[in-house]
Parts: structure tokens; sequence; C-alpha cells
């Protein structure tokens, strides 16, 4: 019951963020979208790595398709909110008339609506489909990136078993009761591994890291010049320059010192306006590990 109150308390705040951000991107010109999305690859893609490796994959693995699916899928959601915003209208209404529109439970009212707002549900649940069908695609891909990056930690660690067990077995045999001694060599074992599969992890985090930092502050470079020159800000021959690749790099090597000076993580408050990002980032974690 708390959960459900919070969810309805959390969720609009994130749907005006959405609206603001489609806004946004329907006014601003696209050069700006462009330099705005390659400033956030500069401060905040190692945090995403998982996800922007998603994204890659999927352009990868055919995005016409997966970008019209997506389209559907889209056009059937706003017809979806706009159905729920209706429906909260009346149940508004009802609560203040005393009729019964609200005896019916919650959810079972919310899918009614949601059922009756999709205009075709054979073309939305073929829609649905091709997603999952790309998906599964992006997932056998970043399957085997992600394997190398384990297989890394698993090889590591077989180097570090030796001097684990020989450091570790003496100074645990003083603490552990004799009764469990018998266990030392497998927990100094998983251990070892836990600890080389997190370095692992970590220096591929790193050099996802410094790649979409080296990526991002040269989309924004590059995208801010070229809004200059459209602008008549500056006149310069976009091939003939240095000055995107100066500005870039330089954008690259701030964006990835404030990245390892945050531990590739998102500080306060960029963790809660970000939290819808980083559920699916730590779902394909999850997803493509597992």
């Amino acid at each position: 019951m708390i959960a459900s109150h919070a969810v309805q308390k959390i969720v609009p705040f994130y749907v005006w963020a959405g609206k603001l951000v489609v806004e946004v991107y329907n006014t601003l010109p696209i050069d700006i979208l462009h330099a705005l999305t390659g400033l956030a690859l500069c401060f905040f893609g190692g945090a995403y790595c998982a996800s922007i490796a998603a994204v890659e994959a999927f352009v990868l693995m055919g995005w016409t398709t997966t970008h019209a699916a997506l389209e559907e899928v889209y056009a059937d959601v706003k017809l979806i909110w706009a159905a729920h915003e209706d429906d909260e209208k009346k149940s508004g209404d009802a609560e203040v008339k005393g009729n019964n529109l609200l005896a019916e439970s919650l959810p079972m009212r919310k899918l009614r609506v949601a059922a009756g707002a999709v205009r075709d549900p054979e073309k939305f649940t073929m829609a649905l489909g091709g997603l999952y069908a790309g998906w599964i695609a992006v997932q056998g891909t970043l399957r085997l990136q992600f394997a190398r990056t384990i297989t890394l930690g698993l090889s590591i660690a077989e180097m570090l078993d030796a001097p684990a067990l020989r450091c570790g077995l003496p100074v645990l045999a003083h603490i552990v009761p004799p009764s469990f001694h018998r266990w030392l060599p497998t927990l100094i074992r998983t251990a070892a591994k836990g600890v080389a599969v997190f370095i692992a992890w970590y220096l591929h985090v790193a050099i996802a890291a410094f790649q979409s930092a080296l990526r991002g502050g040269l989309m924004c470079s590059r995208a801010l010049l070229k809004w200059a020159n459209k602008r008549g800000l500056i006149e310069v021959n976009e091939e003939d320059t240095n000055m995107d690749e100066l500005l870039g790099y330089g954008l690259c090597l701030l964006g990835f010192y404030t990245q390892i000076c945050w531990g590739f993580a998102l500080p306060f408050p960029f963790n809660i306006v970000l939290l819808p990002f980083t559920t699916v980032e730590w779902y394909i974690r999850w997803s493509v590990t597992s």
C-alpha cells in the first residue's frame, strides 16, 4: 500500500519531466540538442556504459525497424496517457458527486482505460514484439561484449589464487574456529574471484567512460561550432579548423576527470533526476550478466 502511494506520487513528476524533455526537443535547434547530448555523454557516460552499448547495438542490429516500432508504441502510449488523465478527471468528479465510479478497483480500472485507448491492439502487440526481438538480439551482442570482461576477471583471479591462499590462510586460521578451517580455501578463492571481477568491471567502466567523454566532447564542440556558424557568430570552415578538436578534447578531459571524482556514479541531485535511466542501466547490466 505504501509502495503504491509512493509510485502515485513519484510517477507524475517523471511524466512531467518527460513532457518537458519532449517540449525542449521540439523547441531547441537540432545542433543545440546534439551539443547537450554530447555534454551528457561527456559527464555521465561511465554511469550508463551498458545503456550506451545497448543503444549502439540497437543501431547496428537494424535501427530502422526498431525506430518504427518505437514510434508505434510511443503513439499508443500518448493515447493511453490521455485516457488516464481523462479518467483521473472523471474519478475526481465522481469523488465530489459521490457516485459509484470509484467502486471499481484502481488496477482494473486503469487496465480497462489503457486497453480501450489502444487504437489497433494487433499493431500495438506487433510493435512490442518487434522491440522485444530487437532486445533479444542486443542481449546476445552485449553478453559477448561483457563476457570478455568477466573472463578477464576470472583470469586475474586465477593468478591471485596462490598468493591469496598463502597470505590469507595463516591469518584466517587464527580468527576462524577450527571447525570451519576446511572452508577457508573455498572462501578465499571466491573472494579473490569477486575482487578480480570487480577490478575488471571497474576498468571496463573506466574505458567506457573515457570513450563516451571523448565522443561526447567532440559531438558537443562540433554541434556548437555548426550552430555558431549558422547564427553568424563565427565564420570558419569546419573542415579546415582545429577548434572543434581543441574544444572537444578539453571537454573530454574535464568530463573524464569529473567522472573519476564521482567514482563513475551520479552525485545528488543527478541521481534522483536520472533515476529512471539508472533503473534501466542496472536492468541491462543484470540481464546481460545473470
